[in-house]
């Protein structure tokens, strides 16, 4: 992941560079306006506009030609500080701080905080600053057509403008990491859904083969010595078909979890809590509010967030208790498992992404594109709380709950868990 970040960067830098070159290009055009409606020239000792200006759109060119030749990320910043100094020579034959191009010591400066990142923007807006104050003081219009409050009004609006495109580049910034790693991290999960999706079919076959198939030849076996007389291998062969049942059951409940659909979250959620063992020989308790239940709330996306937080805490945890809650907030469903493990350092959640592991990386991705949010609080040897949010649907449920759901949300009241 960090090789990807710093591709990014470099092709950012890169792509600045080439913007930074077009721009300056564009900005002739401007400065040359500006020159032809101006007027009288304010400062007829320094009257060398026109040789600046042809000398500015001469760098221009070449700095285009310049981009395209040579890697762009080494001569960014040359270029960029080469280009504020020109523009401040122009400054000054202009007229420092009565000059009207004094804007275009801006355009460095935005065209860095939109591509190129805060670090260069920041020196840049520090280089406008200075290079227009000494442009100013250094004019011979300085105290006349320009004096001294007319220079600190227009150097505050330099670092106004340049503080306000350090901001603009410190948010693109962090917009452009977390974006980038969402997309690193949903192409790390397309890889691990896929590899996990194998595993899953290998598992489900080697239960089918090893332990169902296995069970029902031994009770074929047991009811072929009950036809040879022996009716003592009959509760043998029944206990068989009775432990094979019970697996088939488990099996298709991790497929499906079908009381969902009939007895409601509550009671699913039992189920999935029975069947976990904790360290000391507990069991996790559940607790989901009759509210939770009858919520207008995508159920099966509660149910896996929640069996996924159960069973990651069992696992991995090694606490002694695991406690799980689903109710109703302010913001929409709200899913809440705490235990007393061992806790997570920063950093573990994307390291077990790293080593194939989806757990709360799965859970994250699939709740905030349902428009929710994922919130962990660990510390090492101090447990861990995951709490997350389901958001409402968008369309409103009647006030009162159709029978089934009704029944679902009298079923799913809090209750301690017990072994069954």
């Amino acid at each position: 992941m960090t090789g990807g970040r710093r591709a990014a960067s470099a092709d950012r830098g890169g792509g600045s560079a080439l913007v930074a070159a077009l721009a300056r290009l564009a900005l002739v055009p401007l400065l040359l306006a500006g020159e032809v409606f101006e007027g009288p020239h304010p400062a007829p000792d320094l009257a060398l506009a026109e040789p600046s200006l042809l000398a500015y759109a001469l760098f221009a060119a070449g700095s285009l030609v310049v981009v395209r030749a040579v890697p762009r990320r080494v001569v960014e910043a040359p270029l960029a500080v080469a280009d504020v100094l020109l523009l401040a020579v122009l400054v000054l034959e202009e007229g420092g701080a009565a000059a009207d191009v004094r804007f275009a010591l801006l355009v460095p400066v935005l065209v860095a905080a939109f591509a190129a990142g805060p670090r260069l923007t920041s020196v840049l807006a520090g280089l406008s600053l200075v290079a227009f104050l000494a442009a100013a003081l250094a004019s011979p219009t300085f105290g006349a057509e320009a004096p001294a409050h007319l220079v600190l009004v227009r150097s505050f609006d330099v670092a106004w403008h340049g503080a306000l495109a350090i901001t603009m580049s410190v948010l693109l910034a962090r917009r452009s990491a977390r974006i980038r790693e969402l997309a690193e991290g949903r192409r790390s999960l397309v890889t691990q859904a896929l590899a996990a999706e194998a595993r899953a079919r290998r598992e489900l076959a080697y239960v089918l083969h090893d332990e169902l198939v296995q069970g029902l030849l031994s009770a074929r076996q047991d009811m072929k010595a009950v036809g040879r007389g022996r009716v003592d291998y009959l509760e043998r062969a029944d206990a068989a078909v009775a432990g094979v049942v019970a697996e088939l059951r488990a099996e298709i409940f991790r497929l499906h979890p079908h009381e969902l659909e009939s007895a409601g979250l509550g009671p699913a959620l039992a189920a999935v809590a029975a069947g976990q063992e904790l360290a000391g020989g507990t069991q996790p308790v559940v607790a989901v509010t009759a509210a939770a239940a009858a919520a207008d709330v995508d159920h099966q996306l509660v149910f896996a967030v929640a069996r996924e937080l159960l069973t990651n805490a069992v696992r991995h945890a090694d606490a002694g208790t695991v406690a799980l809650s689903v109710d109703v907030g302010p913001d929409g469903v709200v899913v809440c498992c705490i235990d007393d493990g061992r806790g997570m350092p920063p950093g573990r959640p994307g390291e077990a992404l790293a080593d194939g592991h989806l757990g709360l990386a799965s859970v994250t991705e699939r709740v905030e594109a349902h428009g929710g949010r994922v919130e962990i609080r660990t510390a090492p040897d101090d447990g861990t709380q995951v709490r997350v949010i389901v958001p409402l649907r968008a369309e409103a449920r009647s006030p009162e709950p159709p029978p089934v759901m009704r029944d679902a949300a009298v079923r799913g009241r809090p209750r301690a868990v017990r072994r069954v």
